[in-house]
C-alpha cells in the first residue's frame, strides 16, 4: 500500500507540474488527486486494523488472566454453497477467505480470526454443505438464530440481492434481506471497522431470557444492557427491537462482533391513528438509487427467526487456560475455541 501511495503521489506531482498549479479533487481528468486520497485512506485503515489485531492477539495470547473473548465465526448450512457464497460476496460485500474441508467456504469483510498479519480480527461466516450437517446435539442452546446485523459503508444493491438468490423482506430506509440458505440480514449505512455488528439470537418459546444470558456469560460474554442505535439517521426506519433485549460483548464492541439476545415479541393491538401512513421519506429503489415514497406506520414489533437448515454454530475464541463451558479446541491463531450450538 505504501508503494501504491508513492506511485499515486508521483503521478499527481507530474500532473501538477504539467498544469502549473496544485490540483484539487475533480480538477484532473485522470483523477490523480482522488487516487492519492484513496491510498492515503487505505494506508490509514490498514495501519489501524493492524494495530487492533496486534492488541487483540497480545491480550488473548497473554493467558487465562485475560477477560477477552472474541466471537469469531458463525457456521451455517446451505444446499448450494456456491450460491450462498455469491450472496454474501456480491450482495453483502464480503470476500471468500478459506475453503475448509468438506466443500465449505469462509467469507468475511476482512481476514477472519486472529491469525498474525497486516490486518485481521474480522468475524467470519462459515458455509458448509447441508449434506454434511450434524444432527442436533444433546444439549443445544435455548436460543435460535434470529438475524445478522451489518453496518455497511456502501449501499446494498437490491438487484444483486435478487440475482444472487436472496429475498428482499423490506427496503424502506434500511435493508432486511434473506440469504438463499434462509439467514436473515438487517443492514444499514455506517462506517464500522468490522461491518458485522452483532449476531442476534431469539430465545425459544417458554425459555427465560436469563437462561440464555447464563449460557453466554459461561462463554465469557458480558451483558451491556439493551441495544442502542449507533447511527440514528440511517437506523431511524429499522424495526424496533422487543423490549428486554440484551447485548453481550467479549471486548470493545466497536472493534468486534457482539451477540444480541431477543425475547419473543408479543403482538400489540394498534389504534386507528397507528395505522395511518407516517409520511414521505427518501428510500432506495431496486437499483440502490434514492427515491421518494410514502412510509406506512412502523411495523409491529416482532422477533425475526432465520430459516436455518441445521443447528448454527457460534464459535468464540478464548485465552489458553481460561475456563469454558464446552471442550476447547486449538485455534490456528494460538488461542482456543469453544462452540455454542444453537437450536434449529
Amino acid at each position: 500500500t505504501e508503494g501504491q501511495l508513492r506511485e499515486a503521489q508521483a503521478r499527481l506531482d507530474e500532473a501538477e507540474k504539467k498544469a502549473g498549479k496544485k490540483l484539487g479533487l475533480e480538477e484532473s481528468q485522470l483523477g490523480e488527486p482522488e487516487m492519492v486520497n484513496f491510498w492515503q485512506a487505505e494506508l490509514k485503515r490498514l495501519t489501524f486494523n493492524k494495530e487492533v489485531l496486534g492488541n487483540l492477539r497480545s491480550e488473548i495470547l497473554s493467558g487465562s488472566a485475560s477477560s477477552l473473548r472474541f466471537p469469531s465465526r458463525l457456521t451455517i448450512w446451505a444446499d448450494d454453497v456456491a450460491k450462498e457464497v455469491e450472496f454474501w460476496c456480491e450482495a453483502i460485500g464480503m470476500q471468500r477467505y478459506e475453503s475448509p474441508a468438506g466443500g465449505g467456504a469462509v467469507v468475511a469483510f476482512g481476514p477472519p480470526g486472529l491469525m498474525p498479519g497486516e490486518e485481521g480480527a474480522f468475524f467470519g461466516l462459515e458455509i458448509q454443505p447441508s449434506s454434511g450437517r450434524p444432527a442436533q446435539g444433546g444439549a443445544p442452546s435455548r436460543a435460535r438464530l434470529s438475524y445478522v446485523s451489518v453496518a455497511t459503508p456502501s449501499l446494498i444493491r437490491i438487484s444483486r440481492v435478487i440475482a444472487s438468490g436472496g429475498v428482499l423482506i423490506d427496503g424502506y430506509g434500511y435493508y432486511d434481506i434473506r440469504s438463499p440458505a434462509g439467514i436473515e440480514v438487517r443492514a444499514y449505512i455506517d462506517d464500522r471497522r468490522d461491518p458485522v455488528e452483532f449476531v442476534a439470537l431469539a430465545v425459544n418459546e417458554g425459555v427465560d431470557m436469563a437462561a440464555v444470558g447464563k449460557e453466554l456469560e459461561a462463554f465469557g460474554l458480558k451483558p451491556s444492557g439493551p441495544y442502542q442505535m449507533v447511527s440514528p439517521v440511517t437506523q431511524s426506519y429499522m424495526p424496533k427491537l422487543p423490549d428486554g433485549n440484551v447485548l453481550y460483548a467479549g471486548g470493545d464492541p466497536k472493534m468486534q462482533a457482539q451477540v444480541l439476545v431477543l425475547p419473543i415479541a408479543k403482538p400489540k393491538q394498534k389504534s386507528f391513528f397507528e395505522l395511518l401512513p407516517r409520511g414521505a421519506s427518501i428510500v432506495m429503489d431496486d437499483q440502490g438509487r434514492p427515491t421518494v415514497d410514502i412510509l406506512e406506520q412502523e411495523d409491529e414489533v416482532t422477533t425475526p427467526i432465520s430459516l436455518v437448515q441445521g443447528p448454527p454454530l457460534l464459535m468464540v475464541l478464548f485465552p489458553k487456560g481460561a475456563p469454558a463451558p464446552t471442550a476447547l479446541a486449538a485455534d490456528a491463531s494460538g488461542a482456543e475455541a469453544a462452540t455454542l450450538e444453537l437450536s434449529k
